[in-house]
């Protein structure tokens, strides 16, 4: 531990020696304040002309004559470059994404659109080293992971506020709409140093977008097979110093299997930019959502394959205002509270052959404020300080009513759990040798009522080499996990003698652009967990072992793996990318029960994307997608108790949009889609017991206005 703390602070200590012979040219993106409503990419910033350079009344010399034919071939390759893409999650500082260490990924909104994903975990589901696993139809629990860690080991952000719940450490992703997002930033690999519990495996971090230009407003209606319908409004604009964003969707469906399969989404999103002045800026975010799901697999452990009335209702809000405000042009400040709170009822009444009737309700909120400041000392240094404070508390009851044999029953489990986190961190990044090392290095100090202090340190490496089109990538962070409230109190399941999470990983990796139209990027990645949380497997029993498992701490957990991710431009408007991911996951238990499961060995994805214009008219334009998912085998918990291998799956999807580009008074734009989600009717389960749906087909009109 203190020897990786030392190594850091000699990487800050020598940042602060050495002094580079030429400046870096800088991107107007990386000396703006971080903040969670970053811009999705920015240009780059022309090289500002020496002082001197005035307009001479002679001839120039040969040397100034040379100079100026080289400013004059690189102003226009600069013309040619694509828009640089621009991440804060990877930091918490706005960072183009090729100078970043650490391997990130980002989804944007135009990938989204042109897919007509209305959820996020599709557009996860094509993120290198993501699985998504749900239970079910749409509505029931969806849950990510990153790289083998376990949900609980991913850290899930909307606008940088983190959503991981209390009582079970992960995150339901299925009530999540894609509308009024910007993009998804997902790290892969520890986020410990920065963000703390729970981003041992990774981060992602869902961002807003943010209203520009003139109010315009667009209307959205689809409906396919199923029952299926969505309907959406959404607008976004500028008026004055006021910018504005927000979208009202309404979701539901049928389902796919016989009995209570049904679910619906009512969800609303806003955002507020308001520019006091130029160095000030006030935002304000919201999200509201209302769903309801049938739970037909809700009795699977009881061995009852279909429930035809157990029913789930859930309640999420987010409020989080912010403020940023640059002091000068070297230091910049931002301050932040929100306010998240996200509440469950489940109702499982009796049916026939079934005796039991179950009432749950799990309410929890969290309430955070975080404080951040960057100080650049010159071009090529500059220093993150921020600190973070959480307030989580939770309230979790089960009534279980036995109605046989007589007479009547009745069982109570209740727990309610507090915890106070507070946390500090310090990050120094440092460009070297002519951009072509960029360096950062920090920790994070995390303070936690229940399990004391942890410290927790990092640093990442890009060297870049353009004229070659490689860049090279290492980095090492160490992580720190406390158990969730379930897995110490809830009665049934929990264990008060778990003890936290420890996690170290080393990552490198290199990328290699052939030009234009192809790049490759390899990584390999090693990381080791003590004291690992996974459930242990135990036979069913509805006093004891309602769930079908407790849970339990794995001595130590190692997982190493590699990612290929191709990507290539065949033809214009033709783009094929792909990625593929090795998994060797061993540990160490006191008994063969005690192991992590749901870590696929192999997985891939692929996509291909074909845009063209004037297809029929000058102004039309379409898009055909098709996307390709392949999960391996994997150990998974069955629906009596025990570990087993569970089967590979294969799954395509098919989606395509086209835009005639008519215009009216008040219509700028529209778009006709279709999208078909398991093309292939494959029938598979992402959880054991739980069916995935079958092939699902949609139809619909956007309007633009």
């Amino acid at each position: 531990m203190w020897r990786s703390i030392f190594s850091v602070f000699m990487l800050v200590a020598i940042a602060g020696l050495i002094r580079p012979t030429a400046a870096v040219a800088e991107t107007p993106a990386a000396s703006a304040p971080a903040s969670s409503s970053a811009p999705a990419a920015g240009s780059v910033a022309p090289r500002a002309k020496p002082a001197g350079a005035a307009k001479s009344s002679g001839p120039p010399a040969p040397r100034q004559a040379q100079a100026q034919a080289a400013e004059n071939n690189a102003d226009k390759r600069r013309k040619k470059l694509p828009r640089m893409m621009i991440v804060v999650t990877a930091t918490r500082m706005k960072t183009p994404l090729g100078e970043v260490g650490t391997p990130t990924s980002v989804v944007t909104d135009t990938q989204i659109n042109a897919q007509q994903m209305h959820d996020v975990t599709n557009a996860l589901r094509e993120v290198p080293g993501v699985q998504v696993t749900q239970d079910g139809s749409p509505g029931t629990l969806a849950e990510v992971s990153i790289r083998g860690a376990t949900p609980a080991q991913t850290l899930v952000m909307i606008d940088g506020v983190p959503l991981n719940d209390s009582t079970d450490g992960s995150f339901d992703l299925s009530n999540l709409m894609t509308d009024d997002l910007d993009r998804i930033e997902v790290v892969r690999g520890a986020g410990g140093s920065l963000y703390g519990s729970q981003a041992i495996g990774g981060v992602v971090n869902m961002i807003t977008k943010e209203g520009s230009g003139a109010p315009k407003f667009s209307m959205l209606s689809e409906g396919g097979n199923a029952g299926t319908q969505r309907q959406v409004l959404s607008a976004d604009g500028a008026e004055g110093k006021l910018a504005f964003s927000g979208a009202l969707s309404y979701f539901s469906t049928n389902g796919f299997l016989r009995r209570n399969d049904g679910s619906d989404n009512l969800s609303g999103a806003m955002r507020l930019d308001y520019h006091l002045d130029p160095d000030t800026t006030v935002r304000g975010f919201a999200r509201y959502t209302a769903a309801n799901v049938g739970l037909a697999n809700y009795s699977i452990y009881a061995g009852i394959p279909i429930n035809p009335v157990a029913h789930q209702r859930t309640e999420f809000m987010l409020y989080k205002g912010e403020i940023d405000h640059r002091f000068s042009e070297k230091l910049t400040t931002s301050l932040s509270g929100y306010f998240v709170r996200d509440m469950l009822r489940i109702n499982a009444p009796p049916f026939s052959g079934f005796d039991i009737f179950e009432a749950d309700h799990i309410a929890q909120e969290t309430r955070g404020a975080i404080a951040q400041a960057i100080y650049r000392w010159n071009r090529n240094f500059r220093s993150l300080i921020g600190f973070e404070f959480r307030d989580r508390w939770a309230h979790s009851q089960s009534d279980y009513f036995f109605l046989s044999p007589p007479p009547v029953t009745q069982s109570l489990t209740m727990f309610n759990a507090h915890r106070d986190d507070y946390s500090g961190y310090i990050e120094q990044e440092g460009h070297f040798f002519d951009n072509h090392l960029i360096a950062t290095g920090g920790f994070r100090v995390d303070g936690n009522t229940q399990f004391g202090d942890e410290v927790s340190p990092s640093w990442a490496v890009a060297i870049p080499f353009p004229a070659r089109g490689l860049t090279f990538r290492g980095s090492y962070s160490e992580g720190f996990r406390a158990p969730d409230f379930d897995s110490l109190y809830f009665p049934g399941y929990g264990n008060p003698n778990l003890q936290p999470e420890i996690s170290s990983e080393w990552d490198g990796g290199v990328t290699k652009d052939f030009g234009e139209g192809f790049d490759v990027t390899a990584n390999y990645f090693s990381r080791r967990v003590h004291n690992l949380i996974v459930a242990v497997p135990c036979a069913y029993n509805a006093s004891t072992c309602p769930d079908g498992a407790h849970a339990g701490n794995a001595g130590r957990v190692d997982t190493q793996g590699i990612e290929f991710i191709p990507s290539a431009h065949p033809l214009k408007g033709l783009t094929l990318s792909g990625s593929f991911t090795y998994l060797d996951e061993t540990h160490v238990s006191i008994a063969r029960d005690i192991q992590p499961t749901r870590v696929p060995k192999y997985s891939a994805q692929a996509l291909v994307d074909y845009t063209r214009a004037a297809l029929f008219r000058s102004e039309d334009s379409g898009t055909i997608t098709v996307a390709y998912t392949f999960v391996g085998d994997r150990a998974d918990i069955t629906p009596v108790g025990t570990i087993t291998n569970h089967d590979a799956y294969h799954r395509v999807d098919l989606a395509a949009t086209y835009s005639p580009g008519f215009t009216w008074s008040f219509v700028r734009d529209e778009m006709i889609f279709t999208r078909i989600d398991n093309l292939l009717d494959r029938h598979y389960a992402e959880t054991f017991g739980f069916p995935a749906p079958t092939i699902n087909f949609v139809s619909g009109l956007k309007v633009d206005f």
